[in-house]
């Protein structure tokens, strides 16, 4: 079971929100706010079992009876609030239906928690309906409102909430957590690398997406004219499956790539393939910068509907053209 130790350096507030839940001073309604995989979730489901746990001594105990129904997401006081099914978002007949819940009775004569993993999907209407119950809350109750992109919520809700912002750990310190997690050293440090400190998402990145950043970094960083551009174009335009992947890969890479031309970073250990590491030390920052600029006007291309292949071309045209610029 995790422990709010193991998400200390994510956020400043860890240490107060271990005594305040594990002591029950807890406040009425917590807004964790942060990037996604930088442990909300997980920390408000410890919260929640320290608030709601039996155990003696340090709290969450995660054996007692409360801790486990947390942990296996059966307790009955705890309300976990997301979109219907085939719906983007929370409109405010889902909130009604969550506020009749608070006002009965805990099953347990306990504390009820109520959760919204993904809070900036309430629409204003949700918003302003919980807004009454913020103002005016239920005791017994604490809300946990968890997002990466708070400005979706409305000034008035931040303002009734007790806001708690989490941050990515360093690169080294997020591997560091992945190799306590049993992976190898090398393939954490690529996996930190490309999540950039956030451990949620390094966990959730594949064997698949890190030989995408090998096997694409070696090909469009071996283009050294433009007559080389089609081929590597017709590799990745068939799968359009991995056609998103490809530029969010390679828009990865070249920020890396922009941040060992200014001497900030290595490529070392970072999955990359050699032949990105020789680019990023043959050519200045000038010509990263130009390369960015580029990658970013693929992106937009394809948000416009330009067929994935153009875009990508445009890209690796540019690359073929700082070949030919500097001494590789």
């Amino acid at each position: 079971m995790p422990a709010f130790e193991d998400f200390r350096g994510q956020s400043a507030h860890l240490a107060q929100l271990e005594s305040d839940f594990s002591r029950r001073t807890f406040v009425h309604a917590y807004l964790f706010a942060g990037p996604r995989g930088t442990g909300k979730r997980s920390v408000a489901r410890l919260c929640t079992m320290a608030a709601l746990c039996r155990g003696e001594g340090k709290r969450p105990c995660g054996v007692c009876g409360p801790c486990r129904r947390v942990l296996s997401g059966t307790h009955p006081d705890v309300h976990v609030i997301t979109a219907p099914k085939g719906k983007q978002s929370i409109g405010v007949d889902v909130l009604r239906g969550v506020l009749e819940e608070v006002a009965v009775r805990s099953f347990e004569d306990g504390t009820k928690a109520i959760l919204f993993p993904e809070a900036e999907k309430m629409t204003p209407a949700a918003q302003n309906c919980l807004l009454k119950t913020l103002e005016e809350p239920p005791q017994g109750t604490v809300f946990f409102l968890i997002t990466d992109q708070p400005a979706a919520l409305l000034a008035t809700i931040v303002s009734r909430v007790r806001v708690i912002r989490f941050h990515p750990l360093s690169v080294e310190e997020a591997a560091a957590r992945l190799v306590a997690l049993g992976q190898p050293r090398e393939t954490a440090l690529a996996r930190a690398r490309m999540a950039e400190g956030c451990v949620g998402q390094a966990l959730e990145i594949d064997e698949a997406q890190l030989s995408l950043r090998f096997e694409l970094t070696r090909d469009i960083f071996s283009i050294h004219r433009a007559g080389d551009v089609l081929a590597v174009v017709n590799t990745y335009k068939e799968d359009r499956e991995r056609q998103g992947q490809v530029l969010d890969t390679l828009e990865g890479a070249v920020r890396d790539i922009l941040s060992a031309q200014a001497g900030k970073a290595s490529l070392d250990g970072a999955g990359y393939a050699q032949q990105a590491q020789d680019y990023a030390r043959a050519v200045p920052l000038s010509g990263g910068l130009a390369l960015m600029s580029e990658v970013m006007r693929a992106r937009r291309m394809c948000e416009s509907n330009v067929a994935f292949a153009s875009a990508f071309e445009s890209v690796l045209l540019k690359i073929s053209e700082e070949f030919a610029k500097w001494p590789w």
